[in-house]
């Protein structure tokens, strides 16, 4: 019997994670990118991450994109933010970790995490992509180190969904944050990173994250470029 052409979608997704090329919290190639690669339909790509979706291997957040999953993993944290372009669609973001590392409070972020100044962290910097090649977003976070001790080694394979390794690693459920939300100007560096003038508005948001029976473990300072971002949220159930 011949193969079921979204059989090959499936046995795909499923080597990439068996390699490991792909793991709890990645962002899947979009469903055009895999019609391409592997020369089927977007329709047939549909009918395969619907099956993934239904045995719980892979999510789908709408708007964002499609994610590996697991039985364990609280997607409950999709519906903490939403990223999006200018215009307030959503859209898929690649992110990589290039800076981690373990480095002492200062007083600011020994305030922000209610920890004594001079504690250990771990310091994460993530770039956030929509072409994989210039940058929208910086994000720069501080971890309580005691809670994800590790977290810096880079052998440690960091997906495009942070929270995902807290989880499977660290034994730690993100299950609420706090965020503030502001405007600014770029300093030299962030109008360097994100390939904007200096001065050029951004957008910024402050978050404190809470885990389950632990407490506040991150604080999290998000830039991104004002023309090429928003940010969605729902309050209450909205009527239909």
């Amino acid at each position: 019997m011949n193969k079921k052409l979204y059989q090959t979608v499936i046995d795909y997704i499923n080597s990439q994670i068996n390699s490991g090329d792909l793991t709890i919290g990645d962002l899947i190639p979009s469903e055009s990118q895999l019609s391409k690669l592997l020369n089927v339909s977007i329709g047939t790509v549909r009918k395969a991450i619907d099956k993934l979706e239904h045995n719980k291997v892979l999510y789908r957040h709408h708007g964002k994109g499609t994610y590996i999953s697991d039985y364990g993993f609280d997607n409950s944290i999709f519906n903490f933010f939403s990223y999006g372009n200018q215009t307030g669609s959503s859209i898929r973001i690649y992110k990589t970790t290039p800076i981690r590392k373990k480095v002492k409070a200062t007083s600011e972020i020994s305030f922000q995490l209610g920890i004594n100044q001079g504690d250990d962290v771990i310091y994460l910097e993530r770039r956030g992509y929509i072409d994989k090649k210039n940058p929208i977003i910086i994000e720069k976070s501080w971890w309580v180190a005691d809670v994800v001790e590790g977290l810096q080694k880079p052998s440690l394979h960091i997906p495009d969904l942070l929270y995902a390794v807290i989880f499977k690693e660290f034994d730690t459920q993100i299950n609420s944050s706090e965020e503030v939300l502001t405007a600014g100007i770029a300093d030299d560096e962030t109008a360097k990173i994100l390939h904007i003038n200096k001065g050029d508005p951004v957008v910024i948001l402050n978050r404190h994250s809470y885990a389950k029976d632990k407490g506040l473990v991150e604080f999290r300072i998000t830039t991104g470029r004002a023309d090429m971002f928003s940010y969605t949220t729902t309050i209450g159930t909205p009527q239909t």
